[in-house]
């Protein structure tokens, strides 16, 4: 990986830090993607929409400019996952249910370019787990990037690679976190 250049990033889940880590993507101009189930009822982008909606309703406002929020695409996953294609990054940040994030790789992988970073935004389940379910070609662009809640505000976020990340990977990703984003990033291991 010579340079890593992030022109869009996708969300996997639009909860509480799935939509938030999206705003702070927004808040320094990186177009979003954000996926979640389809609505059972009304528009199928309807939890999205509401979630993006919310966004503006928070104190404090994880969302700079409230007008941004617009560069939050409504997605699902059950239509859109080829959306993926036109991404540099894709952060997931659903529930901590290793059965669902397992499911949720598993649908989402192969429409994963080549150059697409993986990272999974769990504070608490093991990131070596996670990359098994992964095709064997995707897992060395795989590893934790944990923000700390709320994202606009907490300066740290941390890298957490797997045993099979590749090193430029983290370090594409690493400065991107802190260039684009201004965080501080420490290393972590997958405990």
């Amino acid at each position: 990986m010579s340079r890593f250049n992030v022109k869009k990033v996708a969300g996997l889940g639009a909860g509480v830090m799935g939509a938030q880590i999206a705003a702070h993507l927004v808040n320094v101009k990186v177009p979003v993607i954000l996926f979640d189930l389809p609505a059972k009822e009304g528009d199928k982008n309807g939890i999205v929409t509401k979630a993006i909606a919310n966004l503006k309703k928070l104190k404090p406002s994880p969302i700079g400019v409230a007008e941004d929020a617009d560069l939050i695409q409504a997605a699902n996953y059950e239509e859109h996952l080829k959306l993926l294609k036109e991404c540099d990054l894709v952060i997931e940040a659903i529930a901590e249910r290793m059965d669902w994030k397992l499911d949720l790789y598993k649908k989402s992988a192969p429409f994963s370019p080549a150059h697409t970073v993986l990272a999974s935004n769990t504070s608490g389940l093991g990131i070596n787990k996670l990359a098994e379910v992964l095709p064997e070609e995707l897992r060395h662009r795989f590893c934790g990037v944990h923000f700390f809640n709320p994202p606009r505000y907490m300066h740290l976020a941390e890298l957490i690679p797997a045993k099979s990340t590749d090193a430029d990977v983290l370090e594409g990703l690493e400065t991107f976190l802190t260039t684009t984003l201004g965080k501080g990033v420490v290393y972590a291991k997958d405990t």
